[in-house]
């Protein structure tokens, strides 16, 4: 599929202007041309992830001078949504590293943010190095996969080891991030490791959506970590700061979500197009001409464009929380970021599978062979909504609206 395949004015494309604009129509069309076969034969996009991270797809908040493209926060959305409807898995696997970004533009000038941002601009990504595996009670605060490093006197660097699970886009990242405390001082820290000996990733996730994001267990086995990589940690927020972290973590998912739903109206197309047999209780002649199937498509496309523009609003606002970082109207801001990103989550997650499900409907037996792998889309969406679940989402805006309860302060919900 192409971005010409909906033709006309109005309709919808795979490719938006801020992506043209910025270089990635073609790698995007490409993307999505390829995506089913990377599906069937569980082919990891190594190569693709490459190509986008020499056209710095992971500098898109940098400016031009440091190697990026100088888009806003919602210019990264639009081209992330973009990546998602060609390849939902590739948009996914950049998550980690565009959100590590968006901290190290808060604080560009402490040395490990940096760090982060020279590597961005230079074309590679950093991916994580802590853990949640053992947080497993309510309420509980995960630990860290390198939650010490140790001083080695006769490599005069730093060791650590751990696993971390769940480590998504890790298997295409170049370098990665934690917070850890050093045995010299007992200070906590934060270090860049650059990938080398004991660094093994393990694609070993085995979801029925995702398959291809790199989300297996990573392995850190007395992994060094030289000692001109260890920075102190950030300086304590204002008392008066805002503490939801922006919510970039579940706009950017939800974000992926409407990416998906994009890629089904646009799928929708070429499966109606295509179908040749009608049923003999149909009206026309041809499935294209079938009364009830353009009118299943019309609610697609419809719902489709509903579900970006929710997302859009989620976006916005916290393009808003951002533009208002460091001033008095930070905390109401981002306040309202986070609750129209539970909200946004809310119904993108209840009417996303609906649409990918209707595309079922409108091919019929035409559409259900593995070849055209269209059921990813169903499942590529459940498995992105199972992040955080959305019925938490909604005990809290309905909280919220009957007492003013504010929500969890942890950056992933």
């Amino acid at each position: 599929m192409s971005e010409s395949s909906i033709p006309g004015h109005g309709q919808p494309s795979l490719i938006s202007p801020v992506s043209a604009a910025s270089g990635f129509a073609g790698i995007l069309a490409e993307i999505a041309a390829t995506a089913a076969q990377r599906e069937r034969q569980r082919e990891l996009p190594y190569r693709e992830i490459e190509r986008l991270k020499a056209l710095r797809f992971g500098a898109l908040r940098l400016a031009g001078s440091a190697g990026g493209h100088g888009l806003p926060l919602s210019g990264l959305f639009a081209v992330s949504r973009d990546l998602a409807a060609a390849d939902s898995n590739i948009a996914h696997a950049f998550r980690n590293h565009l959100w590590q970004v968006e901290a190290a533009l808060r604080l560009p000038d402490h040395p490990f943010h940096a760090h982060v941002l020279a590597l961005a601009g230079s074309g590679k990504t950093v991916g994580p190095s802590f853990a949640e595996s053992d947080a497993v009670a309510a309420g509980a605060r995960p630990s860290r996969v390198l939650g010490r490093l140790a001083w080695d006197d006769r490599r005069e660097a730093y060791v650590g080891s751990g696993d971390k699970v769940y480590a998504t886009g890790n298997l295409y990242n170049d370098a990665f991030v934690g917070i850890a405390v050093e045995s010299r001082e007992n200070r906590t820290v934060q270090y860049v490791l650059e990938r080398g000996e004991g660094v093994s990733d393990e694609d070993d996730w085995d979801a029925f959506g995702q398959r291809l994001t790199g989300s297996g267990t990573a392995r850190f086995r007395d992994v060094v970590v030289k000692a001109s990589n260890v920075y102190p940690a950030d300086p304590p927020s204002a008392p008066e700061a805002a503490p939801w972290g922006f919510t970039f973590h579940q706009v950017y998912l939800t974000n992926a979500i409407a990416g998906i739903a994009r890629r089904v109206a646009l799928d929708a197309v070429d499966v109606l197009r295509a179908r040749r047999r009608n049923f003999y209780h149909g009206e026309a002649a041809q499935p294209s001409g079938e009364p009830v199937l353009q009118a299943l498509l019309g609610r697609i496309r419809a719902y489709a464009a509903g579900v970006e523009a929710v997302a859009d609003r989620a976006v916005n606002a916290l393009q808003t929380a951002w533009d208002n970082h460091g001033t008095h109207a930070e905390y109401e801001t981002t306040l309202a970021a986070t609750l129209a990103a539970s909200e946004a989550k809310v119904v993108i997650d209840d009417l996303a599978p609906q649409i990918a499900s209707w595309l079922i409907d409108l091919g019929s037996g035409s559409v259900v062979a593995s070849a055209g792998a269209l059921d990813r889309h169903w499942r590529n969406i459940k498995v992105i909504a199972s992040h955080n679940p959305r019925v938490y989402k909604e005990r809290l805006l309905g909280q919220n609206l009957l007492g003013g309860q504010l929500p969890p302060n942890g950056a992933f919900f």
